[in-house]
């Protein structure tokens, strides 16, 4: 398993996201692991679980300050994040009917570990520039 780490090529500025991204690819990391070394149904089923809440209350975070400030790009970014939420429902239904399958740990990995880190660096930094250009600090 190539594990994810926050660098900060990451960080988009934005002291929120970068937080929220950083613990996204902690969990990320502990998901695949579970499924990996199959830790058990339950186990697996905690971590994806976690990743799927945290990804909605990511999302939403996002959302709320792309409104909150206009962002003009906020129609596209926020179909990015459906695309990844349907996804992710996806590969839980996946897990609860095949069980922790090597297919399931690749396209965990392979794909969300992909997803996570292009979208910070094309989307995300887009939208930390723009919250930036404006002045815009998002406490922690």
């Amino acid at each position: 398993m190539t594990k994810l780490a926050w660098t900060d090529a990451l960080s988009v500025g934005i002291d929120l996201v970068d937080q929220q991204h950083q613990r996204w690819i902690g969990h990320f990391n502990s998901a695949v692991e579970a499924i990996e070394a199959s830790l058990g149904k339950d186990h697996i089923i905690r971590n994806l679980s976690f990743l799927v809440d945290y990804t909605a209350t990511h999302f939403s975070s996002e959302e709320h300050h792309m409104a909150a400030n206009a962002y003009p790009a906020m129609a596209e970014h926020k179909s990015k994040h459906d695309d990844l939420r349907q996804t992710l429902a996806d590969l839980v239904r996946d897990f609860e009917e095949e069980g922790a399958t090597q297919p399931l740990a690749d396209a965990v990995e392979t794909f969300l570990g992909n997803w996570l880190i292009q979208h910070i660096q094309s989307v995300d930094m887009a939208f930390g520039a723009f919250l930036r250009e404006k002045g815009v600090k998002i406490p922690s």
